[in-house]
Formats: C-alpha cells, sequence, structure tokens
C-alpha cells in the first residue's frame, strides 16, 4: 500500500516538500494535493495501490536520492568540498541584455533568459514555470509557457510553496520534449522520476530535456504570504489582482495590485523576516541550497540581498550561474553567442547569505535528534557553530537575538 507508507514514513513526519513528485508519478493517477498536503483522490482508498510503491519510490522529501543521480548524471559523487554547491564545471555572473527582461526580473534575468535559449537550442515544446493562481492571485501555482515569448513574464523568484511537479504529466503523456525550472525538491523529484522504472519513468528519461533550478535558502507556506498581506498592508485577500515578490529598483519589494488598480509594497527585508516564521519542517531542516542535479542552477549575484534591501552595500543587479552539465553549457554558450546573455567567468569567495542560513537551520536540525531529509553526501553533518537564523536577518543597530548559538 503505497500511499499508506508514504503518509507513515514522509507525511506523518512532515517531510514532505510539496513538490508534486507522487502526484507526477503515480501511475493511476489518484493522488491530488489538497493545498499542500498530498491525498489520495475522492473514490480512492489504500487498497487501490495493491503492490506499487511509486509515490514513495520518487518522493524526495526523506531522500532526494542525490548519489545516485549524480552517478547518472556525473559518473561520481561529489567531494565534501562540493557538498552545498554541487559537481560544476564553471560558475559565471551573468545579467539579460535584453532591458525588459532584465527591468522584469529579481537578479538580472539570467534564468529567464536561457530558459529561452534552452527551449530554441534544445527544441523544447514546453517549459514548467511557477505562476500565480487565477482564482486567488496572491497563491502560487504551476503555468506551462509553450514559447520563449511567454518565460519574461514569469520572471522574478516565488517565495511560496505550491505543488507543482503534477502539472508536467499531461505533457509527458502527449509527447513532445519539456523542460523545468524549480528550487532543489523540484529538481531532485524530477531526477528521481527519471531512474524508475515505470511508463512515467520512461516518459520522464525521453523528454524532460532541460531542468534549471534556483537556490532556495527555504520556502514559505501560503499562510506567509495571506499574512503579509492581511496584517502588514492591511488588506482583504479578495481585494488582491496580482502580487510579485521582487517588484521594482533592486533588489525588489513585495508588490501586491488591488482590484482598484492600486500597489502596495513592503520592503523585501521586513518580508524575510515576516516570512521566516511561515516554514515547513522540511524546508527548514533541508540539506540542500541547490540540488545540484540540473543542467544549469543559478543563484541572485549578490551575496547579501537583506542587507541590500537596507540600502546596506548593494551590488549590481546579475545572476551567478553555475554550469553541470554538457547540455547546460550549450545552453549558456548559445544564449551568449545570441547576444541575449552577457557572462564573466566569476570566483566563488565570501559569504552567500542564503547559503547561510541554509547552512546554519541545517547543522542545528542534525543536532536536535528528529526526522530530517538525507543530504548529498551519506553520513554528513555540519560541525559548525549555530548562528541563530534570527541573528542572520538582524538589523544594523538591533540586539543579538537570545537564542544566539542554539540553532
Amino acid at each position: 500500500m503505497s500511499f499508506h507508507d508514504l503518509k507513515t514514513r514522509v507525511l506523518d513526519p512532515s517531510l514532505c516538500a510539496t513538490c508534486g513528485a507522487c502526484e507526477l508519478a503515480c501511475p493511476q493517477g489518484m493522488i491530488r494535493f489538497d493545498l499542500l498536503e498530498p491525498r489520495l483522490a475522492a473514490g480512492f482508498t489504500d487498497q487501490d495501490c495493491g503492490a506499487c510503491r511509486d509515490c514513495l519510490t520518487v518522493c524526495p522529501g526523506l531522500d532526494p536520492a542525490t548519489p545516485e543521480a549524480e552517478r547518472r548524471l556525473f559518473g561520481r559523487t561529489r567531494d565534501p568540498g562540493e557538498r552545498w554547491l554541487g559537481i560544476r564545471r564553471a560558475v559565471f555572473g551573468a545579467h539579460s541584455t535584453v532591458p525588459e527582461i532584465f527591468a522584469r526580473s529579481a537578479s538580472g534575468g539570467s534564468a529567464t533568459t536561457l530558459l529561452q535559449a534552452a527551449m530554441r537550442h534544445l527544441e523544447l515544446d514546453a517549459v514548467l514555470v511557477m505562476g500565480r493562481s487565477a482564482e486567488q492571485p496572491w497563491r502560487s501555482a504551476p503555468a506551462v509557457c509553450t514559447s520563449p515569448a511567454e518565460l519574461p513574464a514569469y520572471a522574478q523568484s516565488t517565495y511560496q510553496l505550491a505543488p507543482y511537479l503534477g502539472a508536467l504529466r499531461p505533457f509527458l503523456e502527449k509527447g513532445g520534449r519539456v523542460g523545468l525550472v524549480g528550487i532543489a525538491c523540484h529538481i531532485q523529484g524530477a531526477r528521481k522520476l527519471q531512474g524508475m522504472d515505470s511508463r512515467i519513468g520512461e516518459l520522464a528519461r525521453e523528454r524532460i530535456a532541460f531542468a534549471l533550478e534556483i537556490g532556495c535558502s527555504s520556502s514559505t507556506r501560503p499562510r506567509g504570504t495571506e499574512t503579509l498581506i492581511t496584517e502588514m498592508l492591511g488588506l482583504d485577500l479578495g481585494e488582491v489582482a496580482g502580487l510579485k515578490y521582487r517588484e521594482g529598483d533592486y533588489p525588489g519589494r513585495i508588490e501586491v495590485t488591488t482590484r482598484d488598480g492600486r500597489r502596495h509594497t513592503v520592503e523585501f527585508w521586513q518580508a524575510v523576516r515576516h516570512f521566516a516564521g511561515n516554514k515547513t519542517h522540511r524546508c527548514l531542516s533541508c540539506g540542500d541550497w541547490m540540488s545540484g542535479l540540473a543542467d544549469l542552477s543559478v543563484s541572485d549575484g549578490d551575496p547579501n540581498i537583506f542587507n541590500a534591501s537596507l540600502g546596506l552595500n548593494a551590488v549590481p543587479k546579475h545572476g551567478r550561474v553555475f554550469v553541470r552539465t554538457e547540455t547546460g553549457a550549450r545552453v549558456l554558450e548559445q544564449a551568449v553567442a545570441e547576444g541575449a546573455l552577457e557572462a564573466w567567468p566569476l570566483d566563488l569567495i565570501g559569504l552567500n547569505l542564503g547559503l547561510e542560513r541554509k547552512r546554519n537551520r541545517r547543522a542545528a536540525y542534525e543536532r536536535k535528534g528528529v526526522p530530517i531529509p538525507e543530504g548529498p553526501i551519506p553520513g554528513w553533518s555540519e560541525e559548525i557553530e549555530i548562528i541563530d537564523d534570527a541573528d542572520l536577518l538582524r538589523v544594523p543597530g538591533e540586539p543579538p537575538s537570545a537564542r544566539e548559538g542554539k540553532g
């Protein structure tokens, strides 16, 4: 009874990543999401699963299966020096040369530009991106782009959990080549599916032709966005017509557009602190800033966008592009050759706030003795003096957290 096992091993200990891989992989299409939680669809019971265990096999919530995917992709597993950034060929700074994309983007538009180049160069028929719900425009929801011209509308980061990978299923089943952009758990779920001996696994191997991931310090429950709107801005959710997380001058701010056309904003640093109280156990205990399993990975080029939002030490708007596979290298070369992307070699030095938040939280959870997802190196644990997340998000002049060093 596969779904029963998924519930016992993943859902009950709060290890669901809300990635949607189980919905995508279920042979009979029995799994549907109720907001953030997968459930058996109406009319199905555990008995209908029979001996199938595909939803548990594909799930990255407890075990992302990074070493197995690395062997398939790279012929080896990462070494300790690659613990947090993964196996990579090169790292570049980059930004779009297209003014519209650069302006719309959170960090220079490199992800959007690379997705456009992938659609053209790899002849992709569709790309899965994160958009907004038509019924509740403050909530995130998957969207599928079928032409490069559609992609700029989805530029910018999305700081909210939503079931995602299940939206790929119709495109895998009807044929064609697809790509996806996602955070670590999305990429891990897709790679696990490609390693499965099932009909959907075979389709995933044949048709998922490109993957790009975004560095993630941890995503946020929809409740975090809802209370930002209702409590911080004092708006009714029914008034909301649109939502952007990184709008305006770099590094951007939360912008909510209401049905009367007015725009309401919250500074990014304030939103980050608000969102910190609206995380799931799985996101907080996650062992990956990037999965390292995509063709290309992209992070903000500014090492500390929290401080940039405070007006401190901002760097010019750009992204960091991690090249991992031959396919990724070709897509980057294509984007540069087309004149759509400016890229330059980059040395990885100094602090990155998103990575440090992830690393310190992971270390704290490793010492708590509670169920947490496997990390990319079996048996590895972080031997660091833990800095509390509240102190990593401290505004200059504020006193240190009373929990400093306790995780």
